[in-house]
């Protein structure tokens, strides 16, 4: 685990005085590009990115009003136009494994075409709807658009990232991006192979769950006859309706009220675009790396493990670690990495980014494989530590605040170890305060009657502690 700046020993005020976000090359870090951004960028680089991307969208709807049927020359013309292969190497977004974006198939194109199509008949036709696709489009979020801006724009990052790896002397080969591109000069991800893309921090903003392009509520503020109707097709409490089921409700209204879509449009045109505070780091995507590198630092921790070790010998290992993270979040200040500045608690990620950081760095010196997110088809599982064919022992990371909690110790982590191969698991359950008395006691109850076979528990106090000499006072 190393960012770009870290691999080449570059100093980290050095590169964050090129503007460029130093990216984690191992893992994606959810942040997109925002196409508001763009706009008022001050990158000399993308002086133009927001004209070029407006004007390929203008391009887009100009085709698609002459569509008459599907397949039709024009039909191809707007598939073409929305052909956007995976551009590797961008390290953002939400992959969940490695640094790969997310391309747009055959499939989601007809589909997408299909649905502008009918928002296009009924009276919608500004651009800056592709920059919102994601509100009625299933399986679109900020991070596929992030990836269509990308593409876009791909001659100005190119050009930006030779410029910075240029000025902090980082080699660069001739790589190609994707699939009929050309090739261009670019670091290389040695973790991956892939080419290394480098983003302005300034065009970055915080990637949203994914559930926010599907938020009914909020459009429905608009007037209250739409509140109703949208009520009345909900038929019960918003929080119960599948995202896509939102979506489909969404595509509907645009149709009918064409207007609500071009208030929101308007909306958006006007909202207040922001980058991210890479200072602050509310959401906790970035802090992490370096906390996690100096802790490990200050509190080192000698592992031991033999070059064929037995599963008992790497559980072993694995609970060391776990148990060593446990004493730097109580004991060691790391729990304020949880928080955001206002003490509100951070999405249960950042306390996975926190482990992740903390356990890799150990696992660095001790020959021990570390991989996130893992997917043995069954599902993501957070953890998988392995060191050989027989030694695997998996870690899923829980806050008591995720509804989650009890379920993923009875039902999940014990699918992933069935699907895995493995007989051993650890929950690491971080107490952010987020349960009541009642459903903490049930979950403990739950771990006290569980056979031997089940994962083993680990709880972390996550509360925000004075400092000694704060506590003393």
């Amino acid at each position: 685990m190393q960012s770009l700046a870290d691999y080449h020993k570059i100093d980290p005020d050095v590169f964050s005085k090129t503007g460029a976000f130093d990216p984690v090359l191992s893992i994606d870090t959810r942040l997109f590009i925002d196409p508001r951004l763009l706009a008022i960028t001050t990158v000399p680089e993308f002086k133009e990115s927001y004209a070029r991307v407006g004007n390929h969208f203008e391009d887009v709807m100009r085709v698609v009003k002459r569509i008459e049927n599907e397949n039709d020359p024009f039909w191809k013309a707007a598939d073409k136009l929305l052909t956007f292969p995976e551009v590797k190497g961008l390290c953002i977004g939400y992959s969940s494994s490695g640094s790969s974006g997310s391309g747009m198939g055959p499939e989601l194109r007809h589909d997408l075409l299909k649905n502008i199509i009918k928002i296009v008949a009924a009276g919608v036709d500004d651009p800056v709807l592709f920059e919102l696709v994601g509100i009625f489009q299933d399986k679109v979020g900020a991070d596929r658009i992030s990836d269509m801006i990308a593409k876009i724009i791909i001659e100005d990052l190119i050009a930006f990232t030779q410029r910075v790896c240029s000025d902090c002397g980082i080699p660069m080969e001739c790589m190609t991006l994707a699939r009929g591109m050309m090739q261009e000069d670019l670091p290389k991800n040695p973790f991956t192979g892939d080419p290394i893309i480098l983003v302005p921090k300034e065009v970055l903003s915080n990637l949203p769950e994914a559930t926010y392009y599907g938020d009914i509520a909020s459009v429905a503020n608009f007037n209250e006859q739409l509140r109703l109707e949208i009520n009345t097709k909900i038929g019960g409490a918003l929080s119960t309706i599948a995202l896509a089921e939102k979506k489909k409700i969404l595509r509907e209204t645009f149709v009918h009220h064409p207007d609500v879509l071009k208030e929101i449009i308007k909306t958006y045109i006007n909202s207040v675009a922001e980058f991210y505070n890479f200072d602050n780091d509310p959401s906790g995507e970035v802090i992490w790396y370096r906390a996690s590198k100096s802790a490990v630092d200050e509190y080192p921790l000698d592992l031991k493990l033999n070059r064929n070790p037995s599963l008992d010998e790497v559980e072993n290992v694995v609970i060391q670690i776990c148990t060593r993270f446990q004493t730097l979040v109580e004991d060691n200040q790391l729990a304020k990495l949880l928080y955001d500045e206002k003490g509100k608690a951070k999405h249960e990620s950042a306390a996975q980014l926190l482990f992740f950081g903390i356990a890799s760095t150990y696992c660095l010196v001790n020959n021990l494989d570390i991989s996130p997110e893992s997917d043995a088809g069954r599902g993501p599982v957070d953890f998988k530590f392995s060191n050989g064919a027989k030694g695997k022992v998996l870690v899923e990371i829980k806050l008591t605040s995720n509804n989650q909690l009890q379920h993923g110790f009875e039902s999940q982590l014990p699918i992933y170890l069935k699907a895995e191969g493995s007989i051993r698991g650890v929950y690491l359950v971080i107490d952010n305060g987020g349960c009541t008395e009642g459903r903490m006691k049930k979950f403990i109850e739950c771990v006290n009657s569980a056979s031997k076979n089940a994962p083993r528990v680990i709880l972390v106090d996550g509360s925000v502690k004075k400092s000694a000499s704060r506590a003393d006072a």
